[in-house]
């Protein structure tokens, strides 16, 4: 294995918030890498802890057929991977997608996949500190509740992000220290994506009022997502307590209408699969707070049906080819 040049700063910020978030256990790992700064740095950083840590790393990358130059990155992240003596995965789209959100499945269900083949080994990405204000900027322009705020998790369904403890800075310092230059997608110039302009206008703005901004919106994101933790245990209680044979008894759930909303959130998610947005939320709530007659509600992934004080939820059936 080559050594890497990492600021030792940098490695001990990154070591202690891994050991305190339990984010790095001996044994297999798949990095996520695109070739982009961030996810250079995240394997950089990873290769010189594994012998600390007894990390067995895997490379994944996946080209999503956007752009011309996909092949050319591929043979760059496998080149780096043998670098560090981990080995590679490439996955390659079937075709182009759409959109953005279409990207992100594409390439999450690729790494999945490459985690199954490794007995289930956790996905370590490359989201930074400033990744992390983004989210929650963008978040918060949606009308997002208390656990947009709290933005990305250290660890989550699968997925370790050891890097949030650091910024984009440090990311592109370490690729400079081990002599890499790493890969730039060029629509990440373009304001025609909300990301962009937050990256590129609004964060930069709010820079010259408190240079350390990303670390304070990290702090947001950090209280957000304890309040709302406590938050989600509360509604699981009601939940467990009002759920009985399918049903749900509205008049069990308790008087905290907060508590209740985020119950039937909860129990949206766990009968459909799919995360009701704000509007949804509202909706679900105000039928919940009615207890006359009968009424029904298409959503997405189901319908949500009321009689009186009791609901039920049909989640969508999905037609067999």
């Amino acid at each position: 294995m080559a050594s890497t040049k990492i600021p030792p700063q940098v490695r001990e910020i990154v070591r202690r918030y891994a050991l305190e978030h339990d984010l790095l256990r001996p044994g297999a790992i798949v990095v996520a890498v695109s070739g982009g700064a961030d996810s250079t740095a995240l394997l950089l950083l990873l290769a010189d802890l594994a012998a600390d840590l007894a990390l067995v790393l895997n490379v994944a990358h996946f080209d999503h057929r956007i752009r011309k130059t996909g092949s050319r990155e591929a043979r760059s992240v496998s080149e780096l991977a043998a670098r560090v003596g981990a080995t590679v995965r490439i996955g390659r789209a079937e075709t182009a997608p759409k959109s953005e959100d279409e990207a992100r499945d594409a390439r999450y269900a690729f790494l999945r996949r490459v985690a199954a083949e490794r007995n289930g080994a956790p996905i370590a990405t490359g989201h930074t500190r400033d990744d992390q204000a983004e989210t929650v900027l963008l978040h918060l322009t949606r009308g997002s509740g208390l656990a947009g705020l709290a933005g990305m998790r250290p660890s989550r369904d699968g997925v370790v992000r050891p890097l949030l403890c650091i910024g984009r800075a440090e990311t592109v310092a370490v690729c400079r220290a081990n002599g890499i230059a790493p890969i730039e997608d060029p629509s990440n110039r373009s304001l025609a994506y909300a990301r962009n302009r937050i990256r590129r206008k609004v964060l930069p703005e709010l820079a010259a009022i408190d240079p350390q901004v990303t670390t304070a919106i990290a702090r947001l994101a950090d209280a957000a997502a304890e309040v709302a933790s406590s938050h989600r245990d509360r509604a699981a209680e009601a939940l467990d307590r009002a759920a009985s044979d399918g049903a749900i008894d509205l008049d069990r759930l308790g008087g905290d209408p907060a508590v209740a909303k985020e119950a039937l959130a909860l129990a949206w998610e766990r009968v459909t699969g799919r995360v009701l947005s704000a509007r949804h939320r509202e909706a679900v709530a105000e039928q919940a707070a009615r207890r006359d007659g009968r009424a029904a509600l298409d959503l997405p992934g189901g319908r949500l049906v009321r009689d009186r004080a009791t609901l039920h939820i049909e989640p969508r059936r999905v037609a067999s080819s």
